[in-house]
């Protein structure tokens, strides 16, 4: 990530959010989240850096696969753990064997701050100064020796990294956004494995990409606040998502990249590392994780433009025409779906689109970066800066797995950056759903809405009723999410030709 980071090439991965009211019934809204930080503030604030680790207790922990290490067990991966307090953060990072003692051998990228994912760099160095490297958004990074943290080497790594020690090495905006009166309430660390005894000083392993809300005192605001410039009074245009699966903000609006001054919001799937590719950097588009997914409107309207026939770019190069679809969807207002793929526009110019229908597919066309969506909406004839976009019924996490620990269930999400989202798991009504409810879910499915804190269907049912892309079973929570939308039978897709037939509505 470091060597992107010196190009800009990761100038469009960046982060923040906004939630709405919560869900009925079952563990969603900001409730269960507090009440999380709430039961783990203790844990970390007792954490002791002594190489141990077994402290960590209920702290989350995101695993790496094994034996991707050019087979030394002391620098592979199995996983990371971090614990953001209010002075300091705390990593945990375990390995296949006994970890090494080998100077900088571990190394930690960390985000605290939004629009480039990567703020610094720091190489722990157990009989040294560490090495620090630090990523301003606009300008070169710079490197010092940095003697702050606190690391022990036992049966695993752990290391303490002080704020105010780390904001002293900092310019004046990153120690602010760090240590600051209203910092963003999420850190995001990405662990990785150097071997200098290498001529070629190689990365050996990188682990997951770690996030987590601040472990403070809460009540406290889960998403951060507008980036500088964007009026919070400007209405909202709601709409579910246009993808299925699990999605990152890569870049919101109003930052310091290719959205300066407007309202847009660019999509990608990332890995557990935060990686868009399988070889990193690729310069081939069918390696990257979204290239060629589907897209869908949202919303109900007409076709007023598009252009489908220029060639996709080669990633991370200087960019060419893009290929997208403008769609009136009604009040003077549009939706732009932009960098899709040359020759999978499916729609034609005028044509009336009910929601859900696929206009296209993610491509990189226009893009200069790597494929991606750009989703935006504006006032037809005005354009730019354009509104502001809110996701209804969606799941919204700071992780890029499907069972992400910080996982908030929300009616309603206005977008921000770095957070990963997807549409809500329901029964029926996402944007596509894998079988039809038969009779016997049917029965299960009426139990369960008349007795909202039952058992979730039964394991044939929820192989039937699972969403496409998403791996947790249909339960509870699904009832809910299905009665709001059968008492809206306009909302896409197929609400009135699914759920009311199924349910015999």
């Amino acid at each position: 990530m470091k060597f992107r980071g010196w190009v800009g090439l990761w100038a469009w991965l960046v982060l923040a959010a906004t939630a709405g009211p919560a869900f009925a019934n079952g563990p969603v809204g900001d409730a269960p989240i507090f009440a999380k930080i709430e039961a783990l503030r203790p844990v970390a604030q007792a954490l002791v850096i002594d190489g141990n680790g077994a402290d960590w207790g209920a702290i989350p922990s995101l695993p790496d696969p094994t034996g991707d290490a050019a087979g030394d067990p002391s620098r592979d991966i199995t996983s990371v753990a971090i614990a953001p307090l209010a002075d300091s953060l705390a990593v945990r990072i375990t390995t296949a064997g006994p970890p090494s003692t080998y100077d900088l051998a571990f190394w930690l990228d960390i985000d605290f701050m939004g629009q480039a994912p990567l703020d610094v760099e720091i190489g722990l160095y157990a009989g040294f100064d560490d090495i620090l490297w630090i990523y301003p958004e606009t300008s070169s990074p710079t490197f010092q020796y940095w003697h702050d943290s606190e690391l022990a080497i036992g049966s695993v790594v752990e290391a303490r990294i002080p704020y105010a020690a780390l904001a002293a090495a900092l310019p004046p905006d990153m120690a602010a956004a760090l240590t600051g009166p209203n910092p963003r309430p999420w850190l995001r660390v990405t662990a990785f494995t150097m071997d200098y005894s290498q001529a070629s000083v190689p990365r050996i392993d990188t682990g997951p990409a770690v996030s987590s809300y601040r472990l403070v005192s809460t009540p406290y605001s889960l998403d951060a606040a507008l980036p500088a410039g964007a009026d919070p009074n400007i209405p909202t245009l709601p709409m579910p998502m246009a993808l299925g699966g699990l999605w990152q903000v890569i870049q919101g609006p109003y930052g310091v990249f290719s959205h300066a001054g407007y309202w847009g919001y660019d999509f990608a799937i990332m890995d557990s590392s935060g990686l868009p590719d399988v070889h990193d950097p690729s310069s081939n588009n069918a390696d990257y994780y979204d290239f060629g997914q589907p897209v869908r409107t949202p919303l109900a309207g007409s076709v007023y433009s598009l252009v489908d026939g220029n060639p996709d770019d080669v990633p991370n190069t200087p960019a060419g025409s893009a290929n997208f679809v403008y769609q009136d969807v009604g009040n003077n207002t549009a939706v732009l779906f932009t960098h899709l793929k040359q020759g999978t526009v499916a729609v034609t110019q005028g044509q009336a689109l009910s929601p859900g229908t696929q206009v296209g597919q993610v491509g990189n066309s226009g893009s200069g970066a790597y494929p991606h969506l750009h989703l935006g909406a504006e006032t037809i004839g005005v354009g730019a800066p354009g509104l502001p976009i809110a996701h209804t019924e969606v799941e919204v996490g700071l992780n890029p797995v499907q069972s992400d620990p910080w996982l908030r269930w929300l009616t309603s999400w206005p977008l921000r950056e770095g957070y990963y989202v997807r549409p809500a798991g329901a029964l029926c009504g996402d944007t596509v759903v894998d079988q039809v409810l038969n009779g016997s879910d049917v029965s299960a499915l009426r139990a369960s809405l008349a007795n909202p804190t039952g058992s979730p269907l039964a394991s044939d049912g929820v192989k039937r009723c699972t969403v496409i892309g998403t791996d947790r079973p249909c339960d509870v929570r699904d009832s809910v999410v299905i009665r709001r939308k059968l008492a809206s039978p306009s909302r896409p897709p197929g609400i009135a030709q699914v759920c009311a037939a199924a349910l015999g509505t």
